[in-house]
């Protein structure tokens, strides 16, 4: 652009030497004739008004000549100051450009910036809401044992009041299942805050694999109604050592083994493992009253409840997920099966020689 409005500005002044050496030439002939005529001898008079007629023919193509002059040198400043105009209009024009750009830019990192904020705002205000939720859940799932282990205890220790000896053993067995209770509930507290806060998994321990289904099976033995058989199945053979996490592959079958427990009022638990691939697949399968499809994840979650009316504090299932995520593995529920609950847990494993 800069290159082309100096073309047209030498063009000009081009055209305006060539007219003025045009002018100048014009002015010296005419010049040089006044003074011929002058020394030149005097011829007749018609002679004389010829020549006249011609100097001043002469003198008005010069005029004409001399007022093309101005005009032109007056287009030519005229020219010359629009094309300065326009090359200090391009160059404020770019510089706008340039500030526009860098505006739009500051722009786009200012609007970022609010749709971060916006998020961070929206996980706080979410981290707000569970925390309270938590606090409601956990009062409430405390207080509810402790008022039970107080009330309990007022009554066998009251004074004068004479309880016969299986009311006394009936109090106390509700006083002890009370503090199981209570004790769970502060154990899955500690457990979450450790699995949240511990980014590395313990070392990895020798273990068989129908061991670790015997050890499940007498936890929660204890818990399970008359009325309820256990059973476990273990398709891996004894002779075959595996390196895995024992101590965490526990605490996800005591919670999965702990619901059905508590939902399962008769007929069976089974507990079963298997190898597929190089994964260990454990299923938990009862028959209780099963778990809409619906609320296939919602069980998930922490304090999530079908039965409010049903003793925990709704941690189990929410704690036994997260553990298996820790595991590289996981842990769903099986929303085909319809005679019951049946939950899977597939990890991965190594293989002792």
């Amino acid at each position: 652009m800069r290159s082309t409005y100096f073309r047209i500005l030498v063009a000009l002044l081009l055209t305006f030497v060539v007219s003025f050496d045009c002018w100048a030439e014009d002015s010296t002939v005419v010049v040089a004739a006044n003074v011929d005529m002058n020394y030149s001898s005097k011829d007749t008079v018609s002679s004389d008004l010829v020549e006249l007629d011609r100097m001043r023919k002469q003198n008005e193509q010069l005029q004409q000549r001399s007022r093309f002059t101005t005009g032109g040198v007056t287009m030519i400043l005229g020219i010359v100051a629009m094309l300065v105009f326009l090359v200090a209009n391009n160059r404020w024009r770019h510089r706008l450009e340039i500030k526009n750009r860098q505006l739009e830019r500051e722009r786009n990192v200012v609007v970022a910036q609010n749709k971060q904020l916006a998020i961070e705002r929206d996980r706080a205000e979410s981290a707000l809401k569970a925390k309270t939720a938590f606090l409601r859940g956990i009062t409430h799932e405390v207080r509810t044992p402790l008022n039970a282990i107080g009330g309990f205890s007022q009554v066998l220790t009251m004074s004068g009041v004479d309880l016969p000896d299986s009311e006394r053993l009936d109090y106390s067995q509700r006083i002890q299942e009370n503090i199981r209770l209570l004790t769970n509930i502060l154990d899955d507290l500690i457990l979450i805050s450790n699995v949240e806060s511990s980014t590395e998994l313990p070392p990895a321990e020798e273990c068989i694999a129908s061991g670790l289904l015997e050890v499940a099976k007498e936890q929660v033995r204890p818990q399970l109604p008359s009325s309820v058989a256990m059973t476990t199945r273990c398709d891996i053979p004894d002779s075959r050592v595996l390196l895995s996490y024992p101590r965490m592959i526990q605490l996800v079958l005591s919670r999965l083994l702990d619901n059905a427990a508590k939902f399962t009022k008769k007929g069976s638990v089974v507990l079963s493992l298997c190898q597929e691939e190089d994964c260990l697949h454990f299923s938990v399968v009862d028959s209780g009253p099963g778990i809409p499809e619906d609320k296939s994840e919602f069980i998930f979650e922490r304090f999530a409840k079908l039965d409010s009316f049903v003793q925990g504090a709704g941690l189990g299932l929410a704690i036994a997920r997260m553990v298996a995520e820790r595991l590289g593995g996981t842990l769903t529920l099986d929303t085909s099966y319809h005679g019951g609950a049946k939950f899977d847990f597939v990890i991965p494993f190594s293989q002792q020689a």
